[in-house]
């Protein structure tokens, strides 16, 4: 697939697109609208590194690595004995997120709540219980500490108490002296004394190394919902959705809609011809001659284009017997048929159209005649071929063998020695014998008539027929060795008209006499002729 390719897979299925853009669009306003909003509130808590220096060995000390410090007392803002601590504060459960302010030493508190007023009172709390918290550990630190030297400082005692005291002066003798052992003991309890005296002294001024930087205030706006933001990421989430739905549904779906996806389906098939849809033909009911009601539309040159295709296919062949049948019903077959019929005559050849429909005959309608007596009736002798056969007016050199009644068993009357010897009477005259013929898929009967015309048309609805509803009908009349000569698109929406396009047609181009491809004058149409009428009501 090329780029044009997909341009206009997005340009055929814009509306899909369309609609789920919008729906997730809308979801997102609706959702901005019906969300309450939430307010948030920022505290910022900085941390001194004095503060969770070891007493005793500073190398040990977290903040040798800041990120993992910070990350440790993230941990603690957050764990259960602080949300505990806010808890008893506030008298409600709350909760909050922290994250480090940069490279700095500041630890930001946030705090959402639908009241604004409670975002801040959380936010605060959070910042004093973990604040509380932490000076709570330094004190107890610091006591622990003072406990162990407390300790040393009585064994230290203890050591002394058990070397003996000097001797006391008497008159005979001086004063005795220390031992250097009880003196260096004493020393040491002495400095254990100065660092119990110290540790005394900052568990009385410890303030646990942080404190607030920053309170929270009052917050002007709500963080959530933003329905501007909303609404941007779901357009953008909506135009990649909608791609994927679009391109997923085109894959999934094997509808032919264009002459490319019609070469697509079965290359080994030449598209003989493109039928655009008819402008203001709103019911597929009523049938409409388009090559009589509006000879120089686009549609009606799309037929002469398809004359020719098949004049050229036929070349060869003194008589030329022509099947036009289609995959299914309802895809424009019989349409095609006598637009085709009347195209053929309007060119000078003697045309017989054979209705061989014998479940669902329609072709009688699009020439205004009756069905009464026909193609079964001559079958089963209870008309003669020259009775049956009817001259359509206002069509030169065209006639129709209506179905006539239809029978229980079709198929086994298609089959039969009496069916194949009408249709070569009729191949007797020189000219065209077009058979109007059940769809592929249905029924057997467009397999048992292919055995007796030298070409099978296949009719394809632009946006009906499926892929593999056209290779499964190719493949059963390939199976019958049917002599497919080609394809005709039918119903192709944004097909190039003929006429208009390259200025060959006009709304005077009968008045001057031509219909546009080979010098002839349209055919003349009846007064009373039903296509006329259709033709002036613009139906």
């Amino acid at each position: 697939m090329e780029l044009r390719d997909y341009l206009h897979i997005l340009r055929r299925r814009k509306r899909l697109l369309g609609l789920v853009v919008g729906l997730v669009v809308g979801g997102a306003i609706i959702g901005s609208a019906l969300q309450t909003p939430v307010y948030a509130a920022d505290t910022e808590v900085g941390l001194d590194r004095r503060g969770s220096v070891s007493l005793f060995d500073n190398a040990n000390s977290d903040f040798s690595d800041p990120l993992r410090a910070l990350q440790t007392e993230i941990r603690v803002i957050t764990s259960h004995p602080v949300r505990l601590a806010v808890r008893q504060k506030l008298g409600y459960d709350a909760k909050i997120s922290a994250r480090p302010a940069g490279q700095s030493n500041v630890i930001v508190l946030t705090a959402e709540n639908t009241d604004r007023q409670r975002a801040v009172d959380i936010a605060d709390a959070f910042a004093d219980a973990y604040i509380e918290s932490r000076r709570a550990r330094a004190v107890d630190d610091l006591q622990a500490a003072a406990v162990e030297v407390q300790a040393k400082i009585t064994e230290i005692q203890q050591r002394i108490d058990a070397i003996p005291p000097p001797v006391a002066a008497t008159d005979d003798s001086p004063a005795g002296v220390e031992s250097p052992l009880r003196q260096s003991l004493r020393q040491q309890q002495s400095v254990f004394q100065d660092k119990l005296n110290e540790l005394q002294v900052n568990a009385s001024l410890q303030s646990g190394g942080a404190d607030v930087v920053s309170p929270a205030v009052l917050p002007d706006s709500p963080v959530r919902p933003r329905p501007v933001r909303n609404v941007a990421v779901a357009l953008v989430l909506g135009v990649f959705l909608g791609l994927g739905v679009v391109f997923l549904a085109d894959y999934l779906d094997d509808t032919i809609r264009t002459k490319e996806d019609l070469e697509r389906a079965e290359p080994a098939l030449p598209v003989l011809s493109v039928i655009p849809s008819v402008v203001g033909w709103r019911s597929r009911v009523e049938p409409r001659l388009v090559s009589v009601s509006d000879p120089t539309s686009a549609a009606a040159e799309a037929y002469r284009s398809l004359r020719t295709s098949v004049q050229f296919t036929l070349f060869d062949h003194p008589v030329r017997t022509l099947q036009v049948t289609s995959p299914n019903a309802s895809e424009g077959k019989t349409t095609t048929l006598a637009n085709l019929a009347v195209a053929l005559a309007g060119a000078g050849h003697k045309v017989t159209v054979v209705c061989c429909d014998l479940r669902r005959p329609r072709i009688h309608e699009f020439f205004g005649l009756a069905n009464t007596a026909g193609f079964t009736s001559v079958l089963l002798g209870e008309t003669s071929m020259a009775a049956a056969l009817q001259p359509v007016p206002g069509v030169k050199g065209l006639s129709l063998l209506a179905s006539g009644p239809v029978p229980p068993n079709p198929s086994e009357l298609l089959q039969s020695q009496r069916a194949a010897e009408i249709l070569k009477f009729l191949e007797a005259d020189d000219g065209y014998v077009l058979l109007d013929s059940p769809p592929v898929l249905p029924v057997s009967d467009g397999a048992v008539l292919s055995k007796l015309v030298h070409g099978t048309l296949l009719v394809c609805a632009a946006g009906t027929t499926g892929r593999r509803d056209l290779n499964r009908a190719t493949e059963l009349l390939r199976q019958v060795q049917a002599p497919l000569i080609g394809l005709v698109l039918n119903g192709a929406a944004d097909h190039a008209s003929y006429g208009s396009e390259y200025g060959y047609y006009d709304g005077n181009a009968s008045l001057n006499g031509t219909n546009g491809s080979n010098g002839q004058a349209p055919p003349a149409e009846a007064p009373d002729h039903p296509a006329r009428r259709r033709g002036r009501r613009r139906v």
